[in-house]
């Protein structure tokens, strides 16, 4: 369970280093810890809550942009999107024919 733990938070932390790469390379600034507070309040605000790392990666990518507006339309659509569903255990079931009244 601790290895678990060690091991997403690594990956996290590598997505955060990510994070800000592609924010300093699409906003042009120094990415710093007040840069990063303000756009995560902004993400939130947009989003209702701040996504895991890798999914504001994904958006930061999909978007092209260091706006938090238009990453959180990235992220919205990212929750869109159809996911593959696995198969289901044979064919569906088909309903049971309804008789249908004659007439008297």
């Amino acid at each position: 369970m601790l290895q678990q733990r060690a091991e997403q938070r690594r990956r996290d932390e590598e997505d955060i280093a990510e994070m800000r790469r592609l924010l300093g390379e699409f906003s042009g600034q120094e990415i710093d810890d007040q840069f990063m507070e303000t756009f995560s309040r902004g993400l939130a605000e947009e989003t209702g809550a701040l996504p895991p790392p890798h999914i504001v990666v994904e958006a930061i990518k999909e978007s092209k942009s260091a706006d938090p507006r238009k990453i959180g339309d990235a992220v919205r659509a990212h929750y869109r999107r159809p996911r593959p569903r696995p198969p289901m255990g044979g064919p569906p079931p088909q309903q049971a024919a309804v008789p249908t009244p004659t007439p008297a």
